[in-house]
């Protein structure tokens, strides 16, 4: 009975999940997917046309059942922002790029938990100690992509030209094996 109780909460939860993202997506008052599908300056009649063309202008729980058809039973997972190309296919073309960096990041994680671990090891109980660990606490506290945001405005502003961010790369993906040794892609 606890088994069949449990696999109910996770449909509930499933459900609930389902129906937030979708209400994020399409149902959220001054979201109009149509409009962002069709383009900035785009005429009434062109939005129109998208709305009519992506089923945008029926009703939102049979915009809900279209979305749940598309994902579980026809599985056909186009992208409305890319005016129908396949997700699929785009997510397997950046898998590299994607997994170079999970890569590259999980070693500079380690690397630098190593470090801050045998210093706080070596000063166990000091100041250093408590320093290092408030410094750790804080950085597991700040959400990644505001910090990877604010890392990129001081690297990537009027501070890139100088000694201290030289060595970044501009904006943009570069991979590893085309960087310059100056730090810069060609």
């Amino acid at each position: 009975m606890k088994s069949v109780f449990s696999r109910l909460q996770m449909i509930l939860v499933l459900f609930g999940i389902s129906v937030l993202v979708f209400a994020v997506f399409f149902a959220m008052p001054g979201s109009d997917p149509s409009a962002r599908i069709a383009g900035r300056g785009a005429s009434p009649e062109v939005i129109e046309r998208v709305r009519h063309a992506y089923g945008f202008d029926r009703s939102l729980p049979m915009r809900y059942l279209t979305m749940m058809d598309h994902l579980f039973i026809s599985r056909n997972l186009t992208s409305y922002v890319n005016h129908g190309q396949n997700v699929v296919s785009e997510v397997f073309s950046a898998a590299p790029v994607t997994l170079s960096l999970v890569l590259w990041a999980a070693l500079f994680w380690i690397m630098g938990a190593l470090v801050i671990g045998l210093i706080s090891a070596a000063f166990q109980g000091g100041w250093i100690d408590r320093l290092l660990s408030s410094f750790c606490l804080v950085g597991l506290s700040i959400p990644v992509f505001w910090l990877g945001e604010m890392v990129n405005l001081a690297s990537q502003s009027r501070f890139h030209e100088t000694w201290l961010f030289s060595w970044v790369p501009p904006l943009g993906y570069v991979p590893l094996w085309r960087i310059r040794s100056d730090g810069r892609g060609h």
